[in-house]
């Protein structure tokens, strides 16, 4: 354990950290320049996709090491720690979705000219309050259960390198007493388990009002239920995408491949498949029961997406071949789900399709409630702040893995083999 503490942590070489502080500055400049250039609603457009994208998968991240507390599943520890480190993005994806209420005008038609059925929920002032008060809530949770899950792992590694983890291991390790560590783990044990369930709750809860008020209220009068549980296991699918491409290169550290192992990645892979699975499922029902009913309300939501005469009509049933039947085909042989390498081409693909799936949601419903031509948008502003939101996740993801420990070292669950021996 000592050498993989040593050898294994999981560092962003200094050329890369460059060019994403390039992406970074690039993001910004093309944020602050498409404001000032008269494009401010197509600029706050592409801000909200990758706000719903890169924080919906910041948080799942997080939701994936809870789901492994809860069940206390041992073939999901050594990608833990991995899962945890999505959190970093937690604040910079705050400030963006507070961000996109100064440019709400721009994007929802009820700030404007509100439905009067409506206006109690959908007015800026209780729509800002209870945005900001839920994201507080969920992430402030989020801060602590990453924080419970990381404290041990961190005083093992001290113990066994003194020094290690610098300022910012004496800075979460206030209040550790670390003369008892034993008894320390147990109680870190106990709280974990404690803030898990209560933590699913509040992200289920949290995110379905998120889908509700960021993307179902861009169409004020289109709801749907079901669009909360789509949301979020959208989210879910999203994060694992990103898991599959980040442990095959952590696979290659020293000492890494003997706890994630070739099993737990397929594990990890038939996971993504469940959850492709669970996402067509919950496209489809949504999709059947608004074609069912056709009620004005619900119908033109699937119209303008899926209709020859729109624009977005490739891309919906691009979308629904390379979420679905893609994952379908590619995840299901499982010696597949047992090549590293073959599994990122195929998780990077579905990855930039779920970013594109982010796209469809928000751009003909932004085009619809403002009127005008239907039209295809996708150029600089997309691509830049894109990069930008990019740069900044990976930055702060790295940034957190360079601090702790990659693995759970306290984790009583953490083993080399499948069988624990």
């Amino acid at each position: 354990m000592k050498d993989i503490l040593e050898r294994s942590t999981l560092r962003l070489p200094a050329g890369w950290k460059t060019v994403l502080w390039i992406c970074v500055a690039l993001g910004v400049l093309m944020f602050v320049v498409g404001l000032a250039s008269g494009a401010a609603q197509r600029t706050w457009q592409a801000f909200l996709i990758n706000t719903l994208f890169w924080g919906g998968m910041a948080q799942a991240g997080v939701m994936l090491a809870v789901i492994w507390q809860i069940t206390d599943a041992k073939w999901g520890r050594p990608f833990k720690r991995i899962a945890e480190g999505f959190g970093a993005f937690l604040p910079i994806a705050f400030v963006a979705f507070v961000m996109v209420l100064f440019g709400s005008k721009y994007l929802y038609e009820w700030v404007q000219h509100p439905l009067h059925t409506k206006a109690a929920y959908l007015n800026l002032g209780f729509f800002a309050t209870r945005e900001i008060v839920g994201l507080l809530v969920l992430f402030g949770f989020s801060y602590w259960f990453v924080r419970t899950s990381v404290m041990p792992d961190l005083a093992l590694a001290q113990k066994l390198l003194p020094g290690w983890g610098g300022p910012f291991a004496a800075r979460w390790l206030k209040g550790y007493d670390t003369s008892r560590h034993e008894a320390e783990v147990a109680r870190l044990e106990l709280r974990a388990r404690r803030i898990a369930p209560a933590l699913g709750i509040l992200y289920a809860f949290i995110i379905s009002m998120i889908a509700f008020d960021y993307i179902m209220s861009l169409d004020q009068q289109w709801y749907s239920t079901l669009f909360g549980v789509y949301t979020f296991v959208q989210h879910l699918y999203t994060a694992l995408t990103l898991m599959l491409i980040i442990v095959a290169l952590a696979r290659r550290l020293p000492g890494l491949a003997e706890y994630m192992t070739i099993n737990r990645y397929n594990d990890l892979a038939k996971l993504t498949f469940a959850l492709a699975m669970l996402h067509g499922y919950m496209a489809f029902s949504q999709y059947l029961v608004i074609w069912y009913s056709n009620l004005p309300a619900e119908a033109p939501f699937l119209v303008i997406r899926s209709i020859e005469r729109t624009p977005w009509y490739p891309l919906f049933w691009t979308l629904f071949v390379v979420l679905f039947l893609f994952p379908f085909v590619g995840l299901l042989s499982r010696a597949i789900c047992r090549m590293p390498n073959v599994m990122t081409g195929i998780a990077a693909i579905l990855w930039l399709g779920l970013w594109w799936a982010n796209y469809l949601h928000v751009v003909p419903s932004v085009q619809r409630s403002h009127g005008g031509e239907y039209h295809f948008l996708f150029g600089l502003p997309e691509i830049l702040l894109t990069l930008g939101f990019g740069g900044a996740f990976f930055l702060a993801f790295f940034s957190f893995m360079a601090k702790v420990p990659i693995l759970p070292v306290s984790d009583k669950h953490l083993c080399k083999s499948w069988h624990g021996h």
